[in-house]
């Protein structure tokens, strides 16, 4: 069980802490995802051996794990995005992000979402799946309106990524909620440095800044 939390937890981007010296899963068994037992980025080499090693002693392993849990809360939008690229794949995933607007620009006076518009981001996100689908990641903010109309009409669903703030779900019907960023403004500095293209549909002054 705890193998298939961390693997759930890995595949949408969230930060695994193993304390190998415990043994078990958290040391690499029963199909303990072997990235996770790697270094992080937000760990020092001295922090990361000591949470493996069985010869420290535990006050100063139980440091290293709050100093770790500590850094974790504290990672940079560069350090997120090379977290979820890693995940993703690497350079071997095509990172493409889908910027447009959500339903609410109707109820607040801006641009109208019109059929024509919907229909178009239907068919790019059919097309995208089964031309690219096996090797790229297709990333959302979470928004109703354009970005969830890709995410429904992106094959299963499988291939899209949701990014949210930390705590924070889309509840959109399809696609994995990744998080990254403590709001909605780290979310977004996250979201413009992670995807290699990005596609944007109408929009006003904040998919511009995208």
């Amino acid at each position: 069980e705890v193998s298939q939390i961390a693997k759930a937890a890995e595949a949408r981007g969230a930060k695994v802490v193993p304390l190998m010296r415990t043994g078990g899963a958290s040391d690499g068994e029963f199909g303990f995802p072997a990235a996770a037992l790697s270094k992080s980025s937000y760990a020092t080499e001295d922090q990361w051996s000591l949470l493996a090693s069985k010869d420290a002693p535990v006050e100063h392993s139980a440091k290293a794990a709050v100093d770790v849990v500590l850094g974790a809360s504290d990672e940079t939008p560069a350090e997120a995005s090379q977290r979820l690229r890693s995940a993703w794949g690497g350079n071997d995933t095509k990172v493409v992000c889908i910027v447009g607007e959500p339903v609410t620009r109707r109820r607040l006076g801006g641009r109208r979402l019109d059929s024509e518009m919907l229909t178009l981001v239907k068919d790019m996100a059919r097309q995208l799946e089964k031309d690219m689908g096996s090797r790229a990641v297709f990333v959302t903010q979470g928004m109703s309106g354009v970005q969830e109309t890709f995410a429904d009409n992106c094959g299963d669903g499988s291939h899209v990524k949701n990014l949210m703030p930390f705590g924070q779900s889309s509840g959109l019907g399809k696609g994995d909620d990744i998080n990254a960023g403590g709001d909605i403004e780290e979310r977004d500095e996250v979201f413009g440095l992670v995807g290699d293209i990005y596609v944007t549909v109408g929009g006003d002054g904040e998919v511009s800044q995208i």
